[in-house]
């Protein structure tokens, strides 16, 4: 499917661009306004963009945007009253008024079909795309391979040190310190796709979990994995399985990461490896976890060896469990707290547990539930108008930092998601403590199965595996064949 937005009027809206000698200073739409509703801080980005802008006028020009998320493109070419639609118009809005653009949204049927595209668009030599929107799994690693993606540093205008990109991208998926897509609220994902702990507060008052002592858990540094076991203590057992459970669908590998510990390491050169040698962080968390999140008395969780599905052993899905109150921690993503509304109820917003008290950061998996890996964007090596591209990427992201937040972070999350404002804090927390893995890049398998090697970590993590230590090594030593692949081919252009 292809939306196609053409530049839209908004004569009334906008400020009037002022002469002076020969430069065009550019103002945005509805500045004038909104001014009294602004921040000191998205002033200033404002003010940013416009500086970035001046000079530079690409009237006539269009501006084409690939993606295969219908959450990133706005609903219609106007103000519908959603939220997220209306921000991401008012984006698309401000850039095209900016720098005089026709901005073009060709959204396609997910981000395998993205991908496809932006391949075969830069091997037929094309420039149809200037900026492409995806998963990192299913667009980052097919395009890497196929070399087609431009080197971020490249792009002139482009400041990666600035706020609205995430910083935390260097240190995940820097390759030999060249990055090939950026990260952060240029991307709604960047909200919606991180791991959190949620509870039910129904569950609590029946039990007597006093919910403060949960978060001040979380405040204080105390709120590990054992501390966790011991608030969830307060609920028995569940041995027939009619009463209330204390876990429902942990997911093993999000409690690796919390841990401080991601799969992908880096040498001394800043190239990726994994360790080939079991890591003693597996076994000392699945000592810990296992037998807990294994016992169907407390857990509700899927049987792998008779490949049986939660709604088929307990006749209802994980969201529906929590609803009746049947569970009282769960351990979805932050997309949850949005759509979790249309059920009747109550809950808290927590990070992922430390492992220990010791542990100096609390650390949240940023991945879509499911495994589809974290969003971002990607700029093909054949764009036509590679300045231009890169200051309307660069104001793109700046004017996420107003309008995708505000929408998705402030309105959606905090102002409509949450029933207290412990968990505005919570969120806080855990968009400060965002984690990222390159695993996305080289590990084989499909999206839905994420791989041998990262299934098996997972899997492990929640089920004992007599045979993990084999399975590791020989699927350690396959990712690493994967990533020298990746180098080499990087080093070729």
């Amino acid at each position: 499917m292809k939306i196609k937005l053409p530049a839209l009027l908004f004569a009334a809206l906008m400020a009037v661009s002022v002469l002076v000698g020969c430069e065009k200073h550019h103002t945005i739409p509805g500045q004038q306004n909104e001014n009294n509703h602004e921040t000191e801080e998205d002033r200033a980005i404002k003010d940013y963009v416009l500086e970035l802008s001046e000079g530079a006028s690409y009237e006539g020009q269009t501006f084409t945007y690939l993606g295969g998320r219908d959450e990133n493109y706005p609903i219609k070419e106007e103000e519908t009253g959603d939220i997220r639609s209306d921000a991401l118009f008012k984006r698309q809005r401000d850039l095209e008024e900016i720098y005089g653009i026709d901005w073009e949204n060709v959204l396609v049927d997910g981000s395998d079909e993205a991908a496809d595209q932006t391949i075969n668009e830069v091997m037929a030599g094309g420039d149809s795309f200037d900026l492409v929107n995806g998963y990192v799994r299913s667009v980052g690693r097919p395009t890497l391979n196929a070399r087609v993606l431009m080197e971020m540093q490249d792009l002139d205008h482009i400041d990666l040190d600035r706020e609205w990109w995430n910083q935390a991208m260097w240190d995940s998926y820097a390759l030999d310190g060249k990055l090939y897509f950026l990260l952060g609220p240029i991307n709604v994902c960047h909200y919606s796709d991180t791991h959190i702990v949620i509870f039910n507060k129904s569950v609590t008052e029946m039990y007597g979990i006093n919910d403060s002592d949960l978060y001040d858990s979380v405040k204080d540094g105390t709120w590990t994995i054992d501390k966790m076991f011991e608030f969830a203590s307060a609920i028995p057992e569940n041995p027939q399985g009619t009463g209330t459970y204390r876990y429902i669908e942990p997911g093993g590998r999000s409690f690796l990461y919390a841990a401080g510990y991601t799969i992908t390491k880096f040498d001394e050169n800043g190239l990726p490896y994994v360790e080939e040698k079991l890591p003693r962080e597996f076994s000392d968390l699945s000592d810990k976890i296992v037998p807990v999140f294994t016992d169907a008395a407390q857990s509700v969780f899927e049987n792998p060896k008779k490949q049986e599905k939660i709604e088929d052993i307990y006749g209802a899905s994980v969201d529906e469990l929590f609803d009746d109150d049947r569970g009282l921690f769960m351990f979805p993503n932050t997309g949850a707290v949005e759509y979790m509304r249309q059920y009747d109820v109550r809950f808290g917003i927590l990070p992922m547990p430390k492992l220990t008290e010791s542990q100096q950061n609390y650390y949240c998996l940023s991945e879509s539930y499911g495994g589809g890996s974290t969003g971002a964007v990607y700029v093909p090596k054949t764009v036509r108008d590679p300045e231009m591209v890169g200051r309307i990427t660069e104001s793109m992201a700046a004017l996420s930092q107003i309008y995708i937040k505000d929408a998705y972070y402030n309105k959606l999350l905090k102002g409509q998601g949450i029933f207290d404002m412990e968990s505005a804090d919570m969120l806080d927390i855990i968009f400060t403590s965002k984690v990222f893995d390159m695993a996305d890049l080289y590990c084989e398998g499909d999206l839905g199965s994420l791989g041998p090697f990262i299934k098996a970590i997972e899997e492990n993590m929640k089920h004992d595996n007599s045979n993990f230590s084999s399975d590791y090594f020989a699927n350690a030593r396959l990712a690493n064949l994967n990533i020298k692949i990746l180098i080499n081919s990087l080093d070729e252009d």
